[in-house]
């Protein structure tokens, strides 16, 4: 892109608010002659100098039949974008370096015939269009954070390719971006108790959980004799069958040497997380300010706590 495309296209992008969604009209449309359209207007400027100087009135007629159709162009051009509704649905959330996919939805009327390009402001090329419906558009994630959609770029050529419309989007929608994880198998080795806080097992026959009626096969030490005294009715304690007690895994920020970056603890952290959830155990996240706990299999929350550790949106 050229450095005068670059002024302008930057220039649109700041008069531009974000929006959920919206729809393209006139306010929004640009409309500039291709390469190809500029060679014809060229060649229409030539036959029209040949024309005054040679007095032909079939060149009067060329230069000005030339010019009509890049009029015409510029109309058909216009309603290729015109009346387009556009929105963004919520991305999965990635790790950085990885592509967030953005779910974008077109739409406009029925029965119209249009052939669209969509792509990043900043990128060549796009997907081409030319039904309405759902597209995923990649990008690629530089650092973690919440990074918000970049601008967008929808234009059209068609149909006889002598005039482009296009139109920017900023739409507001935003993807949370992981920590990258880092294997770091000696960090959980490194932490209190191996980095493992087991919870304390319940001893069988102490977790009493109410009264039935005594039947013969329970035996004598099942009877609650205090209930018989004030009852007159003979009763049995049943008691629960104590669960097995998942280990609970602790993560600490302060577990890392204190020369470590914090994007590298946090990689580690990102990857204990993620270690531990498939291992099936209940997380203790300690972070600066900030301590969560997460059952076993919940490990979105302490992701997101990682994303957006200490950091503004990615851009």
């Amino acid at each position: 892109m050229s450095r005068w495309r670059k002024a302008a296209s930057s220039w649109l992008l700041r008069r531009l608010p974000r929006q959920q969604q919206l729809v393209l009209g006139q306010s929004r449309i640009y409309l500039l002659p291709t390469t190809f359209g500029w060679g014809l207007l060229l060649v229409a400027w030539a036959v029209w100098i040949g024309a005054l100087n040679y007095a032909v009135s079939l060149a009067y007629v060329l230069s000005f039949w030339i010019v009509s159709l890049v009029l015409i162009a510029v109309v058909l051009a216009y309603r290729q974008l015109a009346g387009l509704a556009i929105r963004c649905g919520a991305p999965d959330d990635v790790v950085a370096g990885s592509h967030a996919l953005f779910p974008l939805q077109l739409q406009w009327p029925e029965g119209e015939s249009r052939l669209l390009r969509l792509g990043w402001h900043d990128e060549a090329g796009g997907v081409v269009l030319d039904r309405p419906g759902e597209v995923l558009l990649p990008r690629l994630t530089l650092q973690r954070g919440q990074m918000t959609i970049p601008p967008l770029r929808v234009y059209s050529e068609s149909p006889l390719g002598l005039v482009r419309a296009f139109a920017y989007l900023r739409l507001q929608t935003q993807v949370c971006v992981y920590p990258l994880p880092c294997a770091d198998e000696r960090a959980a080795a490194s932490l209190p108790d191996g980095g493992q806080l087991r919870e304390q097992q319940p001893v069988p026959g102490e977790l009493f959980s109410h009264l039935v009626a005594w039947q013969p096969e329970l035996g004598a030490r099942r009877i609650a004799w205090k209930a018989y005294a004030r009852r007159g009715v003979l009763l049995a304690r049943r008691f629960e069958e104590p669960q097995a007690a998942r280990a609970t895994c602790l993560l600490e920020w302060s577990a890392y040497p204190a020369e470590m970056a914090a994007e590298a603890r946090l990689s580690r952290l990102c990857w204990q997380l993620l270690a531990a959830a498939r291992r099936g155990e209940d997380v203790v996240l300690r972070l600066p300010q900030q301590e969560l706990r997460l059952t076993a299999g919940e490990v979105r929350p302490g992701l997101r706590a990682l994303a957006g550790f200490g950091v503004r949106d990615a851009q």
